[in-house]
């Protein structure tokens, strides 16, 4: 048995049902109570047991799922990280140790761990209210980045370059009175300039690593496109990347340490880092498979990541692949389309069948409605459509993402 604890980001049911049969165990779904489970909840059932993860005391839950004499915990989703770990800890089965998730899961938090690890020197400062700002601004300096200290898509991220557009984001954000959602504590970064980079690829990557225990190892580079103004992710692609393998090997280098530096002892984290003139800089850590991962990794034929990190979970010895120099079909990518920044609606919408027609996009979901607003703020939540498909050469991945963003399918208000 292995148990799940699901919610938005999740895997979809039906690949994590092919993965637990792959490794000859059962699912038990531990669903959160969110609109997306509620909404999932049939699929759900039609592939393992479903507990109501809120319906019960966590004691309750735990003595449940103890009967069931699961062999591991795993989640896939952002929001559920602390739940894992402390339902793995109760059930005496590996994985972050509680102690431990406020610092994985807060920005402030990994950057006072990298820190102390001498691993980054990145100028921050945690603000909760008001009176804080001008502090922050004089420690940290200009430019800078302010972003929500728990959060993920992007949302609500953004450069500042002056006093007073520091102080008018911070507090926008804190007291939401600039049409933004509200965030209990921001973060104020030093901004970390990336080195030149030829559209359309970016000037930042990311590495996705297993550890187990004290070993820690890169199982996958997603190189990533150039952003959306302000800090909106595009999308990536892998495996293999524009970026010299001397770097990147670099940068899985550090990955692995920053797993370390935040005692991420059993599973899978996805670390970002920004390359810079000087080496790659850390940006994030995140205690989970990345988004786009396992698509990118199956469909280029380099390797089951997800049933790497599955396998692992139920304490089985994984297979792992080279994650630099990768053995591969071809270059997968995953495109998200993202509106304009000046844009506050969705106009016509000509359901993608455009799109559908470039070389080498295998499938188009359109997410867009007409009429829906949206919002930068939300990052990449407030994408339109994502665009999948694998290329020949990284010539030919050009080429084509240069076509599907010149392609004529929406438009905004």
């Amino acid at each position: 048995m292995l148990v799940v604890v699901y919610d938005t980001g999740s895997l979809s049911p039906r690949r994590l049902a092919e993965i637990a049969a792959e490794n000859d165990c059962e699912l038990c779904f531990v669903a959160a109570a969110s609109d997306h489970t509620a909404e999932m909840e049939p699929v759900l059932r039609m592939f393992g047991t479903v507990v109501e993860g809120d319906a019960m005391p966590e004691r309750e839950l735990v003595r449940l799922l103890g009967g069931m004499r699961p062999r591991g915990v795993v989640t896939f989703s952002e929001s559920q990280i602390r739940r894992t770990a402390r339902l793995a800890d109760a059930l005496g089965l590996p994985g972050i140790d509680p102690a431990d998730v406020t610092a994985i899961t807060t920005k402030d938090g990994q950057r006072h761990r990298f820190a102390d690890a001498g691993l980054d020197a990145t100028r921050y400062r945690a603000v909760s209210r008001v009176d804080e700002i001008d502090q922050a601004i004089k420690f940290v300096g200009l430019p800078a980045v302010v972003k929500p200290a728990v959060g993920t898509s992007s949302r609500n991220t953004l450069p500042v370059f002056t006093h007073e557009a520091s102080r008018a984001a911070m507090r926008g954000l804190l007291l939401a009175d600039s049409g933004a959602s509200r965030e209990p504590v921001v973060v104020l970064e030093e901004l970390i300039v990336g080195r030149p980079v030829a559209e359309p690829w970016g000037d930042y990557l990311a590495v996705d690593c297993l550890a187990n225990g004290s070993d820690v190892r890169p199982v996958f580079v997603t190189s990533k496109f150039a952003v959306a103004e302000p800090f909106r992710e595009r999308g990536g692609y892998g495996p293999g990347s524009v970026v010299p393998a001397a770097d990147v090997r670099e940068a899985c280098d550090v990955a692995c340490r920053a797993v370390r530096a935040l005692n991420i002892r059993h599973g899978i984290a996805d670390v970002e880092l920004k390359l810079t003139t000087s080496g790659p800089r850390l940006i994030e850590v995140n205690a989970r498979l990345g988004g786009w991962v396992d698509d990118l990794a199956m469909r280029s034929g380099h390797a089951d990541v997800a049933g790497i990190a599955v396998g692992a979970a139920l304490g089985r010895d994984v297979d792992i692949p080279d994650a630099v120099e990768p053995k591969a079909d071809g270059v997968a990518f995953y495109c998200t389309l993202i509106p304009p920044l000046w844009a506050t609606r969705v106009g016509t919408v000509s359901a993608g069948s455009k799109l559908r027609r470039i070389a080498n996009v295998d499938s188009v979901t359109v997410i867009a409605r007409p009429g829906s607003e949206i919002d930068w703020r939300r990052g990449t939540r407030s994408n339109v459509a994502s665009v999948r498909g694998c290329a020949k050469s990284f010539a030919d991945l050009a080429v084509t993402l240069a076509q599907i963003e010149d392609c004529d399918w929406i438009e905004y208000r």
